[in-house]
C-alpha cells in the first residue's frame, strides 16, 4: 500500500511541459462600401494560443506564428503576400479576443488603422 501511494504521489507532481495549441479561425469578409460593395471573400488565420495573455491589448505577427490565408476574387494570398511582410500582417487582441487583422496587399502606402 505504501509503494502504491508513493507512485501515485510521484505521478501527481510530475511537471509536464505546456505545449502551444494552434488556433484557427475561418472568416468571411463582406464588403459594404465603395466599388467592391456586395462582394464576399473567405479567409482563415492561425496562431499559437501561448502568445496571447488574455489581458489588455496585444498584437502578434508572423514572428509569433501568425499565418493567414485569404481568397480574393479567386486569388489566394498568404501572410507572405502582405506588402510589409514579415513585419505584417498583424493580429490585434483585446482581453484575449480578436479585435482586427491588419493585412495589406494593395500597392502604394499602407493605411494605418
Amino acid at each position: 500500500m505504501t509503494v502504491l501511494a508513493t507512485i501515485a504521489s510521484t505521478m501527481m507532481f510530475k511537471m509536464l511541459p505546456i505545449q502551444a495549441v494552434p488556433i484557427t479561425y475561418d472568416f468571411t469578409i463582406v464588403v459594404k462600401e465603395d466599388s467592391l460593395a456586395g462582394n464576399t471573400f473567405q479567409g482563415s488565420l492561425t496562431y499559437d494560443n501561448e502568445v496571447i495573455t488574455g489581458r489588455g491589448a496585444g498584437k502578434i505577427n508572423v514572428v509569433h506564428g501568425l499565418k493567414t490565408n485569404i481568397n480574393f476574387f479567386g486569388q489566394k494570398y498568404t501572410e507572405k503576400d502582405d506588402r510589409n511582410y514579415p513585419e505584417f500582417p498583424k493580429l490585434t487582441f483585446r482581453n484575449g479576443e480578436i479585435h482586427f487583422l491588419d493585412f495589406w496587399i494593395e500597392r502604394g502606402e499602407r493605411d494605418i488603422w
